[in-house]
């Protein structure tokens, strides 16, 4: 199971048109089951605006650190004697992550998170066998593991002293390689009991880099963000709210890494995020809350006080009208989808399924191994993945990114072309037809990278303005004999099964839902998640806004959590089924809170 949370939206609705193509009227009119009549869509293409940076933009080979000529060096002589082992190894590589994270967080008016740490972890790839056939590939039986690679994270001393560094590098080379000889011995003996055999190869030789970011630094004012976070979260504790919650994060990554085939590469860069979050138990049990956040590269990119409060005012209205909003049933018919829960849609819907190494997987579904090149979706929409963004109509989006956790550059990949599917996300583990990476193998410390999203764009040829698509659903509404149709404004999440062993569907979980009446009337409710399958879903996409919006956030799966965003135009949705979500059966605090806590600070 594939898991996302969504850590931050921000919406972004000015642009100039992107320059796809368009189709003929004709083409482009979706016809609808039932009475089949037909949505004629202007030619007119969704508002996308993007900034970009290339993979080799900023190379300063001046700023080149001594610790990645000590992993060059030690690479070097390493994988010479490895090659000469009796179970020869053809690939090495080291990365070298150091993290500084700064967390601080204050609720109800008073700081009660403080951290400020910093850890270095080094990841050791060592592949045993030929790229046909390595120590990497998968058991035929899925319950029989141990030719996965071990999640360590190996401990190596800061600075840049030589010999400590090198014996360090020493020792988990050696304690990789004969898990490597371990693992390979499994993958042939199961090769050898299989009637067939897979003859794609398990990794792909890739031209190397050679890169140098110069440092960069985390710069900040502790002693105002802890006022400022104080101010914040005491302020959120409004109407409903028994919880009120201010933080921020921020982080200091640099990045080395070398491998066998001459691959430098020296990455530096900050990240920063504000969250604003409040939450009650509603009177039925059922815990309610409302986050809000931004994202920056530096601390300085973070809002001002004045969006802040805007932030506040926000969670803390929404959860009011929460509060006091009914529980809602389960429900078939017409849907909205607006950008950001349009973002997580995608991402959950297409975005996990259309990564490489899931077509190869025969534990997986491979819900779209056999699409290449068919229809998957309306042939007025495009959607590419591209970790080279900067910003999407003037936001900064968090999937960005100069090189892949492969020592691989990223670049633009396109996957639905006017409906159709033309490509997988790639690391480097090959598949039929796509026989090398795109730059998207991707992971957290500890944990072997895996194709992995970016920056997901859906981009359309054809477009209403938002107010046009809300009459469009209420005609659906009254088409399809509906007592009403759903909007959906914001998400917490979702996941999405990819395993061959239960059902190919996905789960979004929805904050703000809406009922919209034939007359216009809208309703708030509360108490549901949507759900579907992926095919069935895409094509049942019906139109899509003018306006784009964006989420960043992060994302789970098995190579761990790595900052993601997609941005995606609201989308009218023929039919979408909502189901009943979870509420626990405990009741709310017998108590009210103490009413100090109450009290606003100006």
């Amino acid at each position: 199971m594939r898991r996302f949370l969504l850590l931050g939206v921000l919406a972004g609705l000015s642009a100039c048109p992107s320059g796809g193509g368009t189709k003929s009227a004709q083409q482009a009119k979706a016809p609808l089951p039932g009475n089949d009549p037909k949505l004629d869509l202007p030619e007119v293409p969704a508002k996308i605006e993007v900034t970009t940076s290339a993979p080799t933009d900023g190379n300063a080979p001046d700023k080149r650190s001594p610790v990645l000529d000590i992993l060059k060096t030690e690479n070097d002589r390493e994988i010479a004697k490895l090659k000469d082992a009796q179970e020869p190894a053809y690939y090495l590589a080291y990365q070298l992550v150091e993290q500084r994270v700064v967390s601080l967080e204050a609720e109800g008016g008073a700081l009660i998170t403080d951290t400020d740490d910093t850890a270095r972890n080094l990841d050791t790839e060592v592949r045993v066998g030929s790229p046909k056939l390595d120590n990497t590939r998968a058991l035929s039986d899925d319950s029989n593991s141990l030719n996965a690679p071990l999640t360590r994270r190996g401990i190596v001393p800061f600075g840049d002293e030589k010999q400590s560094l090198q014996n360090a590098l020493w020792l988990e080379t050696d304690r990789r390689y004969h898990e490597a000889v371990s693992a390979l011995g499994y993958v042939k003996q199961d090769q050898a009991t299989l009637t067939k055999r897979s003859n794609d190869p398990d990794f792909s030789s890739e031209p190397p880099e050679v890169y140098i970011e110069a440092p960069a630094t985390l710069t900040f004012d502790k002693a105002q963000w802890v006022d400022r976070l104080k101010r914040c979260s005491s302020k959120a504790l409004k109407g409903a709210a028994t919880r009120g919650t201010c933080g921020v994060l921020f982080q200091l990554n640099t990045a080395y890494y070398v491998n066998s085939e001459g691959s430098q590469i020296q990455l530096s860069w900050t990240s920063a995020q504000l969250s604003v979050s409040v939450g009650v138990k509603a009177d039925d049990g059922m815990n309610l809350s409302r986050l809000e956040q931004r994202f920056g590269r530096t601390p300085a990119d973070l809002p001002a006080d004045a969006e802040v409060d805007n932030m506040i005012k926000v969670v803390v209205d929404d959860l009011d009208a929460l509060h006091d909003a009914p529980l809602a049933e389960p429900y078939v018919g017409p849907a909205i989808l607006q950008g950001r829960a349009s973002g997580v849609f995608f991402h959950e819907v297409f975005g996990h399924r259309i990564e490489g190494h899931r077509q190869k997987d025969t534990t997986s579904g491979r819900t779209f191994a056999s699409y290449v090149g068919k229809d998957i979706a309306p042939d007025w929409l495009s959607v590419y993945d591209d970790p080279q963004i900067l910003t999407l109509n003037g936001i900064q989006l968090n999937g960005f990114y100069r090189y892949d956790d492969e020592g691989v550059k990223a670049r633009r990949v396109p996957l639905v072309d006017r409906g159709k599917l033309v490509g997988f996300l790639m690391g480097r583990n090959p598949i039929p037809g796509f026989g090398h990476s795109n730059g998207h193998g991707r992971h957290s410390p500890g944990l072997p990278p895996v194709a992995r999203q970016g920056n997901l764009v859906v981009e359309t040829t054809r477009s209403v303005p938002y107010t046009d698509l809300e009459k469009m659903l209420l005609e659906e509404v009254k088409r399809q004999k509906r007592p009403y149709g759903m909007i959906f404004t914001d998400i917490s999440g979702g996941f999405t099964n990819t395993s061959a062993f239960a059902p190919q569907a996905f789960k979004v979980n929805p904050v703000m839902a809406y009922r919209i009446y034939p007359d216009g009337k809208k309703e708030l409710v509360r108490g549901i998640d949507i759900s579907g399958t992926p095919l069935v879903a895409l094509q049942s996409i019906r139109a899509a806004s003018r306006e784009i919006e964006t989420f960043n956030g992060v994302c789970g799966a098995e190579s761990g959590w790595v900052p993601v965003s997609a941005s995606a135009p609201s989308l009218l949705v023929e039919r979408l089924e909502v189901e009943k979500g979870f509420i626990p059966p405990d009741r709310p605090p017998l108590l009210e809170p103490p009413s100090s806590i109450r009290k606003e600070v100006k």
